[in-house]
């Protein structure tokens, strides 16, 4: 907030211009973009008065310096529109938050170039824009001063709570009265509500040099004083009643109001005409002290008044100020009367739709890293991980909008920011999934290679079979189980993400029958290839015999040797057929206990499955109640707009 309040710059710039004819009112955008960027309360406080009455001046001593508006002994206006000081005053409210108040001074009433709507429009726009509103005046509250505050009682006219009935041709001639004396009651009802919507009124009279005490001689409250001056005034002559209704109209439209008098800053009129050039050591000290009075009475917590969207509403922030002093502004210059509620629906409308855009930026921000681990990177996150941080996300968001959002549409953005919001988390959890899927598939593959594949191929290159894995086929069998063990022993430590145990029951029941076939397989061909090397071995031994022999007896002999070491082949034959059969056994009791490993997987699969359609179900229930909440506020909408209510427009 320091770093915004450092780029005002110390100096006044216009808020509201006005035209060369003063036919038209102009935001200036310098001022505009400053005052958005206020991320708090703003509280408003303007200072109208009679043209060169020292309102100006009055401004500098508020802000703590005497240079900053500008100040001059002329008889012309000095200031034209509505100008903001180029630096608010950092201040905390009643509830010890944070609040920056825009000092506003506003151009003089009366004068020679007076024209009493111009002026009466001017002060409207004050006061609309005002938080807080400071009358300057000078010498006493007298029937004169009084009476410069005659445009007041035509505040009415030039700004209403909301917009009058549209008019419609097809009315009859009869009911001209009656409709005329209606449209006259609800003019009054709707005077009577801007009260309520009016900004606080402190009267500052300048140069006081009266004694407050009553008829009594007993002695006067500032206050006291103000409401003394403001009492009805006995008699039912035309001028007293002008003059009550006067008084009427200002206790009615500023029932929050106060007094403060202060003496003349200098007694020496030379001075006077360049105030803005002297020291503080140069003033009265009576004068010094009202001022410190004035300063504190408007800017203590407990009084700072900021601009609400409506009355008893939450503060706007600095972006929604601005969008109010445009719809005022335009208002005007479209020759209509400003409408409080339709402005303040605009600016409602305006203001929830960027809590609720800058609340999903919140959003989309805090899960930045996750989303690119698992979108970018395509690295899966814990679903425990993923499901604290985009809650706490969502949390982060949604008190972000709540502090920001006002006025009577931010029931009906939160329900779509939530909708957005768990959307979004939606499709961050199925990209995890997906990223899981991926991830845990490629884990177990490379483990498969790394481990049970390498425990297979070993059993092939080995000098002995049997020392590669095991020293009998039930021995092979059980290395077979002891690498899938192993397997999952790294897989359960390196997989990550919700999809993890869904992966690995599924990569199982792929792979293992595999495994178990090529298992078989070498085991096989190793014993196929063992027994050919003996047939071969032997029937070479016995051909060297027969030849050695040369004789019919030794062929004989190899003959029979060649029988018996047939009938040995054979049975050698035989007991590997056995070995292959308790081999087959031992298989058999491995796929059954794959089998029940099997059965327990998907059971846990199942319970997944079961907590994924909870999920989709209790998504779908939000869903489902955020579409009844936007049926019920559109039927609302229809209700009211049934019955006449506030339109936004200006005729």
């Amino acid at each position: 907030m320091r770093s915004v309040i450092g780029a005002f710059p110390e100096a006044a710039v216009p808020l509201v211009e006005v035209s060369n004819d003063r036919e038209r009112l102009e935001v200036n955008e310098e001022a505009a973009a400053l005052l958005s960027k206020l991320d708090c309360a703003v509280c408003p406080v303007a200072v109208v008065g009679l043209y060169r009455s020292g309102k100006s001046s009055l401004l500098n001593f508020l802000n703590g310096r005497q240079r900053g508006f500008a100040v001059g002994p002329s008889v012309s206006r000095c200031t034209r529109g509505v100008w903001v000081y180029g630096r608010p005053l950092i201040q905390r409210l009643g509830d010890g938050s944070e609040c920056a108040v825009v000092l506003l001074d506003t151009e003089g009433i009366g004068g020679l170039e007076a024209d009493a709507q111009y002026d009466t429009r001017i002060f409207a726009l004050s006061a609309l824009l005002a938080g807080s509103l400071v009358y300057n005046s000078v010498g006493s509250i007298d029937e004169t001063a009084i009476a410069q505050l005659s445009f007041v009682a035509q505040l009415s006219k030039h700004v209403r709570f909301k917009a009058p009935p549209a008019s419609g041709g097809s009315a009859r001639p009869e009911l001209g009265p009656r409709r005329s004396s209606s449209v006259e009651m609800e003019a009054e009802e709707d005077a009577a509500r801007l009260s309520a919507y009016m900004p606080t009124f402190t009267w500052v009279v300048r140069d006081f040099a009266l004694e407050l005490v009553d008829a009594s001689g007993e002695t006067l409250t500032a206050d006291e004083y103000l409401e003394l001056s403001l009492k009805p005034q006995k008699g039912y002559e035309a001028a007293v009643l002008e003059r009550n209704r006067l008084r009427h109209m200002l206790t009615s439209f500023f029932p929050n109001r106060s007094c403060h008098t202060l003496v003349r800053p200098v007694s020496d009129e030379r001075k006077l005409q360049r105030i803005d050039e002297l020291e503080v050591g140069a003033l009265r000290p009576e004068f010094v002290a009202g001022v410190e009075n004035l300063r504190d009475a408007l800017f203590a917590p407990e009084t700072l008044k900021p601009k609400t969207i409506c009355a008893g509403g939450a503060p706007i922030r600095g972006a929604a100020y601005v969008e109010l002093v445009r719809q005022y502004v335009d208002a005007i210059n479209s020759g209509g009367v400003p409408v409080i509620s339709s402005a303040w629906d605009h600016v409602s409308r305006v203001e929830c739709r960027h809590a609720a855009e800058d609340a999903l930026a919140l959003y989309l921000d805090h899960l930045a890293a996750h989303r690119h681990q698992v979108n970018t990177q395509h690295a899966p996150v814990e679903a425990d991980a993923l499901d604290l941080a985009a809650s706490r996300a969502a949390r982060l968001a949604l008190e972000a909008f709540d502090r920001r959002a006002v006025g009577d549409f931010g029931h009906e953005a939160r329900a779509d920011l939530e909708t957005k919001l768990h959307a979004k988390t939606a499709d961050l959890l199925k990209a995890n999934l997906r990223a899981s899927d991926r991830f845990c598939e490629d884990l177990a593959n490379k483990l498969y290679v790394d481990v049970v594949w390498a425990d297979l191929s070993a059993l092939s290159n080995a000098p002995d079979p049997r020392a590669a894995i095991g020293e009998s086929p039930a021995d092979l069998a059980a290395g077979l189980a002891a690498s899938w063990a192993e397997l999952r022993r790294r897989y359960a430590a390196r997989a990550k993400g919700p999809a993890k145990d869904a992966a690995l029951l599924r990569f199982s029941a792929e792979k293992w029958p595999e495994s178990t076939h090529e298992l078989v397989r070498r085991i096989e061909a190793r014993h196929d290839h063992e027994a050919q090397q003996e047939h071969d071995r032997l029937v070479k031994l016995k051909g060297e015999l027969a030849e050695v022999e040369g004789s019919k007896e030794a062929r004989a002999k190899i003959l029979d040797d060649a029988q018996q070491s047939l009938v040995q082949t054979q049975m050698e034959k035989a007991r590997a057929e056995a070995r292959n059969a308790a081999v087959a056994k031992q298989l058999d009791q491995a796929r059954e206990k794959e089998r029940q490993t099997r059965a327990h997987l998907e059971a846990k699969l199942g319970d997944l499955e079961l907590e994924i359609q909870r999920l989709h179900n209790q998504l779908a229930q939000q869903q489902a109640s955020a579409s009844r909440l936007d049926d019920r506020d559109a039927g609302t909408a229809d209700v009211v707009g049934g019955k006449g209510g506030c339109k936004c427009s200006v005729s």
